[in-house]
């Protein structure tokens, strides 16, 4: 069983590649992989099967057969034979080329010193111990923060008890990202090897009034907090992973999940492998009410515009792969026009317009229903192959992965798109879209509302204008008689009625609502930040309707009109202030 440890790091001409560490931003030759190896086995160890543990120190004993385990001068392990890379404006830039998880990065970490004369993989055998020897007399190298956090970054190579107790934030709020290629999430699998997944587990267990129904906190909020409070920090400390205590209920979901379809498989008498041991590790979950996995976990029903479903025989199914492999250049790489960003605009507009008949749609709306059709024609040839926990595809699944047989497998190189003005890189053209539009003011924004012609760079943005705009407000508040379409409008609409302020100004202590509010506070009283200057006059601006407003001034523009009168005005804080004479009148 392959054990992922780390990623592969490539230069754009795949010349040479660099070993990195999946929990920090150690970074090493290819040709010191056992140090590599050693490296994540003790930095970032967690409890694992017995035969793994004795054949991993069966190994570090073999490399480090002279070095005594107790003198304290080598209590950082083998992370000095490492070198973090630090330069992020060097001339040769690195991307993951790890296959199987299909991302692609814009810039990443680059060699230190990208003048170096480095030999390629191969052409000069260095063996372990002489690479001890040479890094012991070279500065150490620890990971820069990237906000300069005042805390050393050593600390992070130290044991769990040499650790100082973090600092107590808020509950629910994420820790503050303190090393460079920090993970902000992960999803939780039996199927692949993750040590994440272990780390997780074993926090979890520590904490059963989370889990077990007989114990005396399990009914107890405050306890839960506490609990979610203190598996965050070991995540983020020994894993590298933030969570916010939302995304740790989830991923928490997610493991539950997992159990109970592991254990549906070990009564089959089907479950092996990788699954098996960590089933085992989840024991202690036997006690624990179980969670079945949802079938369609899918966005807001009323969102979809084009509805897909590949369990069940349908029009709408059957005609959009049918329409779709008419349009070669949207999947076909050796195509001219699968390159070109105004092309393949182009073919989505046709197709909605051909599509129009089954489902009145538009060019985004076909553009979502493409990338759905492809994550779960992935997802199933997955299903095909797996013999563990994933329930196997049904008949009608297997006859539309037959129809989906013009598409190219899943992690080719060429269907990556460069931006032809500045030749990064990117993986869908709805991304490099919207590069193109911010770095270069070239085209529109690519996420048009199916309801009116207003345009976005990202779908969540789009569908919840979507459900503020054009839908039914179905979020009543308790306090009164307002109602909502998105549920965090309606959590900061509460801070109102319950007074609560949790933003507070470091400087002055002023608290607030909302942080845009404290953001505009600091930038525009503090920082004297006036981003915004009128073209007419020298006046400049903290907030960008300040500035609009103002220009209706000098246009004259008076758009906000009182309803008692016929006064008009340029603003609505000027508009707010006329009525209150009315209502001083009236009383």
């Amino acid at each position: 069983m392959m054990e992922v440890c780390g990623s592969v790091l490539t230069n754009s001409r795949y010349e040479l590649f660099r070993l990195k560490c999946i929990y920090c931003t150690i970074e090493s030759e290819l040709k010191d992989w056992e140090l590599f190896i050693v490296h994540v086995k003790t930095a970032h160890y967690c409890e694992e099967e017995d035969t793994k543990i004795s054949e991993t120190k069966q190994e570090s004993q073999e490399m480090f057969v002279a070095v005594d385990a107790s003198d304290p001068a080598i209590a950082y392990g083998p992370d000095e034979l490492f070198e973090v890379i630090e330069d992020n404006n060097a001339e040769e830039k690195w991307v993951l080329a790890d296959a199987n998880d299909f991302q692609y990065v814009e810039e990443a970490t680059a060699w230190s010193d990208p003048n170096a004369d480095y030999q390629p993989y191969g052409s000069q055998e260095t063996t372990p111990k002489e690479t001890m020897k040479m890094e012991e007399s070279s500065q150490n190298h620890i990971p820069l923060s990237n906000d300069q956090d005042d805390g050393e970054c050593s600390d992070f190579y130290v044991s769990e008890d040499d650790v100082a107790p973090p600092k107590k934030r808020p509950v629910g709020r994420p820790p503050r990202r303190t090393r460079p290629g920090q993970v902000f999430k992960f999803k939780v699998s039996f199927i692949r090897s993750n040590p994440r997944v272990l780390h997780l587990i074993h926090a979890y267990k520590e904490h059963p009034c989370l889990w077990n129904p007989s114990h005396e906190n399990y009914q107890d909020e405050e306890a839960h907090n506490m609990a979610y409070e203190a598996i965050m920090e070991r995540m983020d400390r020994r894993a590298n992973v933030l969570f916010t205590v939302e995304e740790l209920k989830k991923t928490i979901e997610q493991l539950h999940i997992q159990y109970t379809l592991a254990l549906e498989t070990k009564q089959k008498g089907k479950l092996v492998g990788l699954a098996e041991r960590y089933f085992a590790k989840c024991e202690y979950l036997s006690v624990a009410p179980s969670i079945t996995p949802k079938e369609n976990e899918e966005e807001d029903d009323d969102l979809i515009v084009i509805k897909l479903n590949f369990k069940e025989e349908n029009l709408v199914t059957t005609s959009f792969i049918e329409t779709y492999a008419n349009y070669p250049g949207l999947y076909n790489p050796d195509l001219a026009e699968f390159t070109s960003v105004e092309a393949r605009a182009n073919a989505y507009r046709r197709l909605a317009k051909e599509f129009q008949p089954v489902v009145k749609a538009n060019e985004t709306d076909v553009y979502i229903a493409v990338n759905k059709l492809r994550r779960w024609l992935y997802d199933a040839m997955r299903r095909l192959r797996s013999k563990e926990l994933i329930q196997k595809c049904c008949q009608q699944e297997v006859q539309y992965l037959r129809m989906c047989s013009f598409l190219p497998a899943k992690g080719s190189e060429s269907s990556v798109l460069y931006c032809d003005y500045c030749e990064k890189r990117f993986h869908g053209d709805y991304n490099l879209r919207v590069h193109i539009f911010k770095a270069h003011q070239v085209g529109d924004l690519p996420y048009l509302c199916s309801l009116c012609p207003r345009r976005f760079d990202r779908q969540v943005d789009m569908d919840r204008h979507k459900l503020r705009t054009h839908f039914e407000r179905k979020l009543r508040c308790q306090y009164c008689n307002k109602s909502f379409a998105v549920d965090n409008d309606l959590k900061v609409h509460v801070l109102i009625h319950t007074g609560e302020r949790p933003h507070v100004c470091d400087i002055c202590g002023k608290t607030f609502r909302l942080k845009l509010l404290l953001d505009h506070h600091v930038n525009g009283v503090h920082l004297n930040i006036r981003p915004y200057s009128c073209d007419l006059c020298s006046k400049t601006f903290r907030k960008k309707f300040e500035l609009a407003n103002h220009i209706k001034g000098h246009l004259n523009i008076r758009d906000k009109k009182c309803e008692y009168c016929e006064a008009t005005f340029y603003d609505h804080s000027s508009l707010s202030r006329h009525r209150r004479s009315h209502k001083m009148g009236m009383s």
